[in-house]
């Protein structure tokens, strides 16, 4: 059966799988946030185009395609039941995706209707965190962190009607001294007039496949070979994350003309920098947020940043679709010219066209954009060749002058520029399994002060999984990646070439209906010229999930690992508290665990608690800098109440 009433644990869970398998190498929560605010503001499906559906976190677009061309035939979908009706879409797919969706038919209000006495049926959500370090850190110890040891963060959300939202957050960093160092706030109203959405406040906007304009973080390479590059642009969405200086601050709005779609936006925002104190140039954008030091507060808010611009969609059909985008941003501050890949100048214009249309069984999306002095593109082709195979090719050109501090795009280091790279994939499913193929060849063709060099290489992923019992799943993944790096003048450009690769087998087991078992081990071997050692590493990992009773979930973890060094390191996601993204990097040789339980009560609240511990038995000290603990252990604890009322 189907059902979309989930609980909280059930639904949190699917985003820590989605997280899990786009392999990330960072623990920012902006992607688990946006991520959040999708399952929070469902797509409404009766009225949804691909596009719109592409925005689910690794949306297959054969299903997308299969979807709407069901709703289409049977005049629309009401209940969860007539998903199952879909060819070539298993239970499986759709319990993935269903809580991204809204079903059956929105009841039409005004917005006056949502402020009446009749609809004052308002949603509060309240969230409160502490973290904690058992530790104590250098920087405290020396006096160098101003503030106290928690992280503390609090944040309000606001429903009236599904018309009505508002927000505001608030957050402290370890060792900063203010409650209130980072504060945001938003407020949007839906359907007023012929505005579809009105956004004030904090917002970030995302554009056709990210080369002029996204949000921060995207996802990347992953475990799912062919659903990772076609972006689903939202254009301005609220901004519901603690980032401190990726995300604008001022108007957004979204007019809708039937097939047309005009969103215009505003932003002035003031950001973290280092300056040059003798020609006031912008040396470097931070974007850390910390405000610990007397160093780290010189540079809080030292800059601004003005942006205006107007996107427009032209939505002909539900599989055709064309956008344009112009904006500008300045500075304050001129940017100092460092070398060729850096910025310089205040006033940074962009032009972009982006479109995805289908035929039949072929998806092809991609952008074009202008910087006013280089155009880059990306443009990607996916084939359905029929349920069981699907197959993907995307070619993307970024040249070493598209300076842009907003592009968030596919591929290798993300950032659009100095790039040129083919990326191919392939999934096919079997009786015996399923089968995940990658492989991307990328060339960063210029130098710059980061890389010495022009460099290349190529990365090569396998991914299977099978139910080879009932109760249990086996998931098995080789990586392959090749990359140049400086290490010494060994060849006439002062490059070496470095592979490092990965193998991993999992299994996963239902033991019974209230206990689940996870077991994994995972080798890494890294090669270079015989001028650098060979390094190696594994890791052995034991994850329990037990249910005692319905609204208590109680997740543990024990690791054990060993690598070379730091090269070498092994990247495991864990479960956290709701809205914490953690995926730390293991190296060396030690101890890692962590306990977590999650209690669902009847009237709204929900609260987490979890403890984690690395210990590693070779280590007088751990960490770096201000953030070194004496010692070889270092354990903190993360609590957390959610308060829906």
């Amino acid at each position: 059966m189907l059902s979309q009433q989930e609980d909280t644990t059930q639904t949190y869970e699917k985003i820590e799988d989605i997280l899990e398998d786009a392999t990330l190498e960072n623990e920012d929560s902006q992607i688990y946030d946006s991520i959040e605010y999708l399952i929070n503001n469902p797509i409404l499906l009766n009225t949804a185009s691909i596009n719109d559906l592409l925005r689910i976190p690794l949306m297959d677009i054969q299903i997308a395609r299969a979807i709407i061309r069901h709703r289409n035939l049977k005049g629309g979908i009401n209940k969860p039941e007539d998903l199952l009706n879909i060819e070539g879409v298993s239970q499986e797919e759709i319990n993935r995706i269903l809580p991204f969706l809204k079903l059956g038919s929105e009841k039409e209000i005004s917005i006056f209707e949502a402020l009446s006495e009749q609809f004052r049926d308002i949603k509060f959500n309240y969230r409160f965190r502490v973290q904690n370090d058992f530790q104590v850190r250098k920087g405290f110890t020396n006096g160098r962190f101003l503030g106290t040891r928690q992280k503390l963060y609090n944040r309000l959300k606001i429903n009236s009607a599904n018309k009505i939202y508002a927000g505001v957050l608030i957050e402290k960093d370890a060792g900063e001294k203010s409650l209130t160092d980072f504060t945001s706030f938003h407020l949007r109203i839906n359907d007023l007039s012929i505005f579809k959405s009105i956004i004030l406040g904090d917002y970030i906007f995302e554009f056709g496949q990210g080369l002029a304009l996204w949000s921060p973080y995207s996802f990347s390479k992953g475990t799912d070979a062919v659903n990772i590059i076609s972006k689903g642009s939202s254009n301005a969405i609220p901004y519901t994350s603690a980032d401190e200086n990726q995300f604008f601050r001022g108007v957004a709005l979204k007019l809708n003309f039937d097939r047309v779609i005009i969103s215009p936006f505003f932003s002035y925002n003031k950001k973290d920098a280092s300056v040059d104190s003798i020609n006031n140039q912008i040396t470097s954008l931070t974007i850390d947020g910390f405000h610990r030091t007397q160093s780290e507060i010189k540079k809080e808010n030292r800059v601004s940043e003005k942006v205006f611009g107007t996107a427009i969609d032209l939505n002909f059909n539900t599989d055709l679709k064309l956008g344009l985008l112009y904006y500008r941003s300045t500075y304050s501050n001129d940017f100092a010219l460092t070398d060729q890949l850096k910025k310089s100048g205040n006033n940074f214009d962009f032009l972009s066209a982006s479109y995805s249309t289908f035929f039949e069984r072929l998806y092809l999306s991609g952008e074009i954009s202008y910087n006013m002095t280089s155009i880059a593109s990306i443009h990607t082709a996916n084939l359905i060749i029929d349920k069981n195979l699907s197959m993907v090719f995307s070619l993307r050109n970024f040249p070493r002058n598209f300076i842009n501090l907003h592009a968030s795009s596919f591929g290798e280091r993300g950032t659009a520029q100095n790039e040129v790279g083919f990326y191919s994939g392939i999934r096919f499913r079997t009786d015996y399994g399923v089968f995940n193929i990658y492989f991307d060849q990328f060339k960063f063709p210029v130098a710059s002060s980061t890389y010495n060099f022009s460099s290349s290489g190529n990365d090569f992923l396998i991914y299977y999984t099978a139910k080879i019992f009932t109760n249990t799943e086996l998931r098995l993944k080789y990586k392959n990646e090749t990359k140049d790096f400086v290490q010494s003048f060994s060849d006439s450009r002062g490059l070496e070439k470095r592979s490092q690769q990965n193998y991993r087998a999992e299994l996963s087991y239902k033991a019974a209906k209230n206990l689940q078992l996870r077991s994994r081990i995972e080798y890494v071997y890294l090669r270079s010229t015989p001028t650098q050692p060979k390094e190696s590493g594994y890791l052995i990992l034991q994850d329990i999930k037990y249910v005692p009773v319905t609204n208590l979930n109680i997740w543990a973890r024990f690791i054990f690992f060993t690598t070379d060094s730091y090269n070498s390191r092994i990247y495991q996601f864990e479960n956290d508290v709701i809205g914490v993204m953690s995926n730390p990097a293991l190296y060396g040789e030690g101890l890692r665990w962590y306990f977590m339980a999650r209690y669902t009560t009847k009237f709204g609240l929900n609260i987490s608690l979890k403890y984690s511990e690395l210990f590693k038995p070779n280590e007088r000290t751990l960490g770096s800098g201000d953030s070194e603990i004496p010692g070889n252990i270092d354990n903190r604890i993360n609590f957390q109440i959610d308060f829906n009322f």
